[in-house]
């Protein structure tokens, strides 16, 4: 389908919004990193997929924005933080801990890997064609950090130790990534966000262990709560608001600014 029946329409921005609000917020978590990163091809490295993730969540704030009657801009900058829908993983801060940075970027680039995939097989053609090219990309981001993962955790004591710890950390967090949008039932069923075979807290987690097992690290992964609700409903960390706040500065300036 070209044109949205317009009971699809508020459903399909929730998601919309979730998969660039988690773009937007890791993109610039992993900017922090520019010019810090352990090794110089890993600061190259984490410099250009930053702008990989920014640029994602632009794209797709636009089919957002054509559907709302906004902005990508006023989308992605003029939101108050309960409007946000992005998982409470993206929003934490790293402390600059090396293992944490690559370890969330693991469970990210592959929810984000099955996520686009979904969508580049959507009814709704515009929304497929752009997933089509963006999930192209995420599979580049997927093979970086999974040679960053093995490279840790085959090496020295220490780097494996560092990795099983942020895993360990991170995976509780982690699950939040596939909490639901309201109205995912009526999306998949219209095929505008098509279901998968296995289901995607399995595909997730046996790509996940795949690759940790390779890694000689261990992940245990537990089924989110149905019952749960965190930042696909507005709900998020203490410091979202205030991380918030330091990216939406400038554009606060001048609103109407053109970039």
């Amino acid at each position: 389908m070209d044109k949205l029946p317009n009971e699809l329409k508020q459903p399909l921005v929730e998601l919309l919004l979730s998969v660039a609000d988690d773009k937007f917020i890791l993109g610039h978590r992993n900017a922090d990193w520019t010019g810090l990163a352990p090794i110089l091809e890993e600061d190259i490295a984490f410099s250009s997929l930053s702008q990989d993730e920014i640029s994602h969540a632009i794209a797709i704030y636009q089919i957002a924005a054509g559907l709302v009657g906004s902005t990508a801009d006023k989308l992605a900058y003029a939101r108050k933080p309960d409007e946000y829908l992005c998982a409470e993983l993206v929003e934490l801060s790293d402390e600059f801990n090396w293992a944490i940075a690559v370890c969330r970027n693991f469970f990210c680039d592959h929810h984000d890997y099955l996520r686009l995939g979904r969508l580049a097989h959507s009814s709704y053609v515009p929304l497929a064609q752009l997933a089509g090219r963006l999930v192209a990309e995420e599979q580049i981001h997927v093979q970086h950090v999974d040679m960053l993962l093995k490279r840790l955790g085959h090496g020295d004591t220490e780097s494996r130790e560092r990795m099983q710890s942020a895993l360990d950390r991170l995976a509780p967090l982690a699950t939040g990534l596939l909490e639901p949008t309201q109205g995912i039932e009526l999306l998949e069923a219209k095929g505008v966000y098509p279901r998968i075979e296995p289901a995607m807290f399995e595909r997730w987690t046996e790509d996940l262990r795949h690759v940790a097992e390779a890694s000689e690290l261990k992940l245990q992964l537990q089924a989110p709560r149905a019952e749960a609700i965190g930042g696909r409903r507005g709900r998020h960390s203490d410091a979202f608001a205030s991380l918030l706040d330091e990216l939406t500065e400038v554009y606060r300036l001048e609103p109407e600014a053109a970039w």
